[in-house]
C-alpha cells in the first residue's frame, strides 16, 4: 500500500484543526435500538468547542442532534429502562462547572436535577432508575471565611483543577426527578472509585482515610448504606484502587499492589463476600486502562470494568501495541480474548443483553468514528480526510540491545519522490507509561505535510510490552530511554535512505520534553529541538509538580532531601553547557504538573552558556494544550513548532522567507 493517501494537492495545515469532528462516549441504549454519543467540534471563531449529544438510529442508519444550547453537553448515560437519558452540561461561561441534567428518550426540555458549586462528576444511575450518584469536590468540613490559602496536605492541587485545599471528591446522590442533593461520605479523605451496589441501597467507593493518606498508594474499598450508620471495610491496606463495578455476582475491581511502583501492572480483581480477592489478569502481562496517543480526540471516560449479562465474564479496554482494544475474561479463570482488532478502540458499551456493541476508534489517519458492531456507522471525517493528502505511517519492527522486538513507525513527508532525502524529525510520547500506535496526530501529519519524515518509537519505560520493560527506566530517567532511542535512529537511518542524517530534529512533550532536554546535552547530533511542556530538573520538579511528591517512590525513586545526587543526575540543567542544539521551549502557563518554572530554569541556563533557545509561554493552559487547549492556541503552538524546525533544518523547497515567519 501507497505510504501517501489522498489525491489532494496539499497535505495538513495546523489551522485544518477546525475541520475536524470528534466523536467520543458511545452509549448503547438497553434494548440496543440507539446510540448516544458526544460530538465535538472546533468553534474557531468564538475560540471554543462546541459539544452536544447526538443520537444514533441503529436500524435507520440516521445520526440526529440531541442537545442543543449554548453549553458544553458529555456524559450521556441512559436509565435502566431506557426512557430518560442524564447527561452533564456547563453553562456559556468559560468557567462554568457541569451540572446534571436529566431529558427523555423520545427528546423534550431537559430537567436541572443537581446544581453544586464546584461541579457535578461521574454521575451513575441507581439500578431502579430512581437515583442518581455522583461526586464532586466539596468544602470539607467548612468553606474558610478567608481568602487566604491555608495548605495542610502533600495533595492541594492538580493540573486542570487547580488549587483545592480544604476540598474533598465526595459522593452525593439526588433523585432523578431532581431536589438537594444529599451528601453520602464525609470525612478528610478522596473517593477515588465508587458504584451502586445491585439493589441500589448501597453504594461502594474507593479511598484512604488515614492520615498519611498523601505518601502511600493504597486505597480500601469501603460501603456505604442509604439508609445512613457505619460504612462497612472490606479491604485492608493493599491496593491502588482505579475503578469499581459492582453487580449481583460480586465486585470487581482494577488495582495493583506496586511492587513494580508506578509501572506495576494494573490489574482486574474480584471481591466476594467472605472471600479473599481473586486476580483474574495475572497471567496476561498488561496494564489495564493504557491507551494509545493522539491529539486529535476527546476522550471518553473509562468507568472501569463492564459485567457480562449473567455475570459470566467482565469486560474491559485497554492498550497493547499497536492498538488498544475490548478484551473480555471469565470470572471462573481462564485466558484473556481480545474482542476487537484493525482499529484503535476508545471507549464502548453494550446494550442490556449484549446483542449491541457500540464503541469509537481511530486509526493513524483517521479521528474516532463510531462503529457499531463492528461495522463503522459513522464518517463525521471522511469529506475533510479525502481532500487532504496523509502520509499513512509504515510500522516495522527494529531489535534493541537486549534482543527485544520493539514497534517503530516512520511517515514519508508528503509529496515524496524517489531518490531524493528529507530532514527527519523524531517525536517522544509522554508518560513515560505512554504508548505509540495506532493512532492520529495532527502534529505528525502537519510536520510531514511540511516536507519532514517522522519516526516514532516505544522505548524502554513504555507501557503496552508488559511490567518488566515498563519498570526497567524506575529510578533511571535518561539512561535505558535514551539508548533505546539513539539506537532506534541509528536503525532509521540504516533503513530508510531518503533520511538525511545531516538534518535530524528531536520533539516531545512532557516526558517526551524531559528526554528531548536530556538528549541535547548528550549529543550534538540533532540540528534543532522542540521541548513542550518538559522538565529539566528532576529535584526541584519534586516539590513543584501537583504529583512530583509521588516520584520519591516512583519514577525517580529518590527524594530531594535525601538523594541529591541520584536526582540531579538525570536532571538535563546540570549539563547545560554541553548543549549546543538550537532549542524552542514551549510551555503552558498554568500547566501543574510539568510547572513552567521548569522551561524557566532551562532557559535561563542555556542563554548563560551561549545555546540558542527561545521560550514561548501560552497564558491560560495547562499541560493539555496540544490536546484541548484553546483551539487558536493549538494552532499557533503547531505553527512554532514549523517556524522552528523550518529555520534550522529547511526542508527542500522552503524559502528563507517561510522559515523565518512567526505565527501571527
Amino acid at each position: 500500500m501507497s505510504p501517501l493517501l489522498g489525491m489532494a494537492e496539499r497535505g495538513v495545515k495546523p489551522e485544518d484543526l477546525g475541520r475536524f469532528v470528534f466523536v467520543s462516549d458511545p452509549q448503547v441504549s438497553p434494548d440496543g435500538s440507539r446510540v448516544a454519543y458526544v460530538h465535538t467540534r472546533v468553534d474557531m471563531r468564538g475560540d471554543d468547542y462546541i459539544k452536544h449529544i447526538w443520537m444514533y438510529d441503529v436500524e435507520g442508519g440516521r445520526h440526529t442532534q440531541f442537545t442543543y444550547g449554548p453549553g458544553k453537553d458529555s456524559n450521556p448515560r441512559w436509565s435502566p429502562k431506557g426512557d430518560r437519558l442524564l447527561f452533564l452540561s456547563s453553562g456559556r461561561r468559560p468557567d462554568a462547572k457541569n451540572q446534571l441534567y436529566v431529558i427523555p428518550a423520545d427528546g423534550g426540555e431537559a430537567r436541572l436535577v443537581a446544581e453544586v458549586e464546584t461541579g457535578v462528576q461521574g454521575p451513575r444511575w441507581s439500578p431502579d432508575g430512581r437515583r442518581i450518584l455522583f461526586s464532586s469536590r466539596t468544602w470539607e468540613p467548612e468553606k474558610p471565611k478567608s481568602d487566604v490559602v491555608v495548605v495542610r496536605r502533600l495533595f492541594y492541587k492538580l493540573n486542570g483543577v487547580g488549587l483545592f485545599p480544604g476540598k474533598r471528591v465526595h459522593l452525593f446522590t439526588v433523585p432523578a426527578r431532581g431536589g438537594k442533593p444529599k451528601q453520602l461520605t464525609r470525612g478528610e479523605f478522596d473517593v477515588a472509585a465508587y458504584d451502586w451496589g445491585p439493589r441500589g441501597l448501597e453504594v461502594a467507593y474507593a479511598t484512604n482515610k488515614e492520615p498519611n493518606q498523601d505518601r502511600t498508594h493504597v486505597k480500601d474499598i469501603y460501603v456505604a448504606s442509604l439508609r445512613g450508620g457505619e460504612h462497612r471495610r472490606l479491604t485492608w491496606g493493599s491496593h491502588d484502587i482505579a475503578a469499581l463495578s459492582w453487580s449481583r455476582h460480586g465486585l470487581a475491581y482494577v488495582g495493583h499492589d506496586f511492587h513494580a511502583r508506578g509501572a506495576t501492572n494494573q490489574e482486574l480483581w474480584l471481591l466476594r463476600e467472605g472471600e479473599e480477592p481473586l486476580c483474574l489478569t495475572s497471567a496476561w502481562d498488561r496494564s489495564l486502562g493504557r491507551g494509545i496517543g493522539s491529539d486529535l480526540r476527546v476522550a471518553t471516560p473509562n468507568e472501569g470494568p463492564v459485567w457480562g449479562p449473567q455475570g459470566e465474564a467482565l469486560y474491559f479496554l485497554t492498550g497493547e501495541v499497536p492498538h488498544s482494544s475490548i478484551y473480555k475474561v471469565a470470572v471462573d479463570g481462564g485466558e484473556v480474548t481480545r474482542l476487537t482488532s484493525g482499529v484503535t478502540v476508545d471507549g464502548f458499551s453494550y446494550s442490556a443483553d449484549f446483542q449491541r456493541l457500540a464503541y469509537v476508534a481511530m486509526t493513524a489517519t483517521e479521528p474516532n468514528e463510531l462503529y457499531v458492531d463492528g461495522e463503522k456507522a459513522s464518517h463525521f471525517n471522511s469529506r475533510l480526510l479525502g481532500s487532504l493528502a496523509l502520509s499513512k505511517p509504515e510500522e516495522y519492527l527494529w531489535v534493541n540491545e537486549r534482543g527485544e522486538k520493539i514497534h517503530g513507525w516512520v511517515m514519508r513527508p508528503v509529496g515524496f519522490r524517489e531518490g531524493e532525502s528529507y530532514p527527519c524529525i523524531l517525536e517522544i510520547h509522554g508518560g513515560p507509561l505512554g504508548i505509540y500506535g495506532d493512532g492520529i496526530y495532527q502534529e505528525f501529519q502537519v510536520l510531514a505535510s511540511a516536507g519532514y519524515a517522522v519516526i516514532y518509537t516505544n522505548p524502554r519505560g513504555s507501557a503496552g510490552y508488559g511490567e518488566e520493560y515498563a519498570s526497567t527506566l524506575n529510578g533511571r530517567h535518561g539512561t535505558v530511554d535514551y539508548k533505546d532511542l539513539m539506537d532506534f535512529v541509528d536503525d532509521a537511518l540504516e533503513r530508510f535512505g531518503f533520511i538525511d542524517g545531516s538534518r535530524l530534529g528531536v520533539t516531545g512533550g512532557s516526558y517526551g520534553g524531559y528526554l528531548t532536554n536530556w538528549i541535547i546535552t548528550q549529543t550534538n547530533r540533532f540540528k534543532a529541538a522542540v521541548a513542550c511542556r518538559s522538565t529539566c530538573n528532576r529535584h526541584s520538579h519534586h516539590g513543584y509538580s501537583d504529583l512530583g511528591f509521588k516520584h520519591g517512590e516512583s519514577g525517580n525513586m529518590g527524594y530531594p532531601w535525601r538523594d541529591e545526587e541520584k536526582l540531579l543526575a538525570q536532571s538535563p540543567i546540570r549539563y547545560a553547557a554541553n548543549a549546543k542544539t538550537p532549542l524552542l521551549l514551549i510551555h503552558s502557563e498554568n500547566d501543574l504538573r510539568c510547572t513552567i518554572q521548569q522551561a524557566e530554569e532551562f532557559f535561563v541556563a542555556l542563554k548563560e552558556v551561549g545555546c540558542q533557545v527561545e521560550l514561548v509561554r501560552f497564558p491560560g493552559e495547562n499541560h493539555e494544550l496540544s490536546r484541548s487547549g484553546k483551539p487558536k492556541h493549538r494552532v499557533e503552538r503547531l505553527q512554532h513548532i514549523l517556524r522552528w524546525f523550518n529555520q534550522h533544518l529547511k526542508p527542500l523547497g522552503t524559502t528563507s522567507e517561510e522559515a523565518e515567519t512567526t505565527p501571527s
